[in-house]
C-alpha cells in the first residue's frame, strides 16, 4: 500500500489547488473532452459508490459516501455519453490479458448493499449500462443488522450525555451531548468495531443496543433478496462484500476466510449464479487487507477483488487488489478525477 501513500499528498494538494468553480469552468468549456480525445486513458477507472441518497439517507450512511439520486443520474448520463462503460468482469479479463481494454474505460461498483442501490440499478438500465454491486450477504433486509448503519442509527437515540462501552479490561467513553459530539462518537465507535474480532464486535453491539433501550432490530436500510433479483434482471452483476462486514485483518485469518468463502456460497445459493468478484470491506487509514487475505480470496474461487485504494487499474494492477476511484456528488468533480487526477497516479508497476 506504499504506492497509495506516495500519491496521496500530491493528490490532496491538487484537489485543494483547483477550486470547485474552476472545475466547473473546465467542465463547461470542453477542456475535459479535449484531454479525453487527445490523451485517452488506457487504464480503467473503477468507480466506487456506496449509497445513492440525499440527507434522508444520512441516518444509515455516512454523508461522505452518499451521492444523491439527481447527481447519480447526471453521472450516468455523462459517463455513458463520453466513456466506454464496461462490466467489471470484462475489465478484469482485460487486466489479465484475456481481452483488449477500450480507451477511456469506466466500471461502476457499489459497496455494502443499501436499498437505495435499486434506484441506481434502474437508472443504469435506462441508459443501457451496468454495474457490480458488492453485497454484505448476511446483512440484507431480514438478516443480521448491518453494523455500520446500526451504529449510525443508535448513537443519536442515546439519552445519556456520555456513551461508554467496555471490552475486557478497557473502557471507552465519548461525549454525545449534541449533533457534533454524536457524529464524532459514531466515527470513534466505527473505528473501534473495525479494530476488534467479530465476537468482540458483537459484545460491543449488545452493549450499544442496551444503552439505547433497543430490544428488537431497527428498520433495515439494506436491499431485500427480491430487490437484488430484480437488479439481476436489469443486467446488474452481484459481487461479495463478506457476510457481516468485519475488518478482515482484525477478524483473524480463520474467521476472515469464513466470511470470504461464506459470502460467495450464500450469494450463489440465493441468486443461482456464479459470483466471481469480491470487495474488501472498510478501508480508509486502517489496514483492511493483506497478502494472506488476497490469497484467501483467490483460493475461494473469485476472479478479482477490489480495494478502496484511490487509483486507476492497469496492466500492472494485481487482480486481487484492484484500485478504485472514490466518487463525489458533483459531476464536475467526477470529470476532474477522470481527466486530470489520473495524471497524478503513476501506472501500477
Amino acid at each position: 500500500m506504499t504506492s497509495t501513500l506516495k500519491t496521496r499528498a500530491p493528490l490532496q494538494r491538487l484537489r485543494r489547488a483547483v477550486a470547485p468553480a474552476a472545475k466547473t469552468m473546465l467542465f463547461r468549456t470542453g477542456v475535459y473532452g479535449l484531454i479525453r480525445r487527445t490523451r485517452p486513458n488506457q487504464r480503467v477507472a473503477i468507480l466506487r459508490y456506496h449509497a445513492v441518497c440525499g440527507p434522508e439517507g444520512y441516518q444509515y450512511a455516512d454523508p461522505h459516501i452518499c451521492v444523491s439520486v439527481e447527481a447519480f443520474r447526471a453521472h450516468v448520463e455523462y459517463l455513458t455519453s463520453h466513456y466506454a462503460v464496461i462490466s467489471l468482469d470484462d475489465a478484469v479479463k482485460a487486466l489479465r490479458g484475456e481481452r483488449s481494454l477500450p480507451d477511456n474505460a469506466v466500471v461502476l461498483t457499489f459497496d455494502d448493499g443499501y436499498a437505495d442501490n435499486l434506484v441506481a440499478a434502474r437508472i443504469l438500465h435506462e441508459h443501457h449500462a451496468t454495474a457490480t454491486f458488492y453485497l454484505t450477504a448476511d446483512c440484507l433486509a431480514g438478516g443480521k443488522p448491518f453494523w455500520p448503519s446500526e451504529v449510525r442509527q443508535i448513537v443519536p437515540r442515546l439519552a445519556r450525555p456520555v456513551l461508554q462501552l467496555e471490552l475486557r479490561d478497557r473502557t471507552f467513553a465519548w461525549l454525545v451531548r449534541d449533533a457534533d459530539e454524536r457524529e464524532a462518537a459514531i466515527q470513534h465507535v466505527t473505528r473501534l468495531f473495525k479494530s476488534v474480532t467479530i465476537p468482540e464486535r458483537e459484545l460491543l453491539r449488545v452493549q450499544l443496543r442496551a444503552l439505547a433501550g433497543i430490544a428488537r432490530p431497527l428498520p433495515s436500510p439494506m436491499l431485500t433478496w427480491d430487490e437484488v433479483r430484480e437488479m439481476q434482471r436489469l443486467g446488474m452483476t452481484m459481487g461479495a462484500h463478506t457476510l457481516t462486514h468485519p475488518n478482515l485483518p482484525s477478524a483473524g485469518l480463520i474467521d476472515a476466510t469464513a466470511e470470504i468463502v461464506g459470502a460467495k456460497r450464500r450469494l450463489e445459493q440465493e441468486l443461482g449464479t456464479e459470483v466471481t468478484q469480491f470487495s474488501y470491506p472498510n478501508g480508509g487509514a486502517e489496514t483492511y487487507y493483506n497478502e494472506d487475505l488476497q490469497r484467501a480470496v483467490r483460493e475461494a474461487g473469485y476472479l478479482g477483488s477490489a480495494t478502496s485504494r484511490n487509483g486507476f487499474a492497469g496492466p500492472g494492477s494485481d487482480p486481487y487488489a484492484l484500485e478504485r476511484i472514490q466518487v463525489a456528488e458533483r459531476v464536475e468533480d467526477l470529470a476532474f478525477a477522470l481527466e486530470v487526477e489520473r495524471f497524478a497516479f503513476a501506472p501500477a508497476a
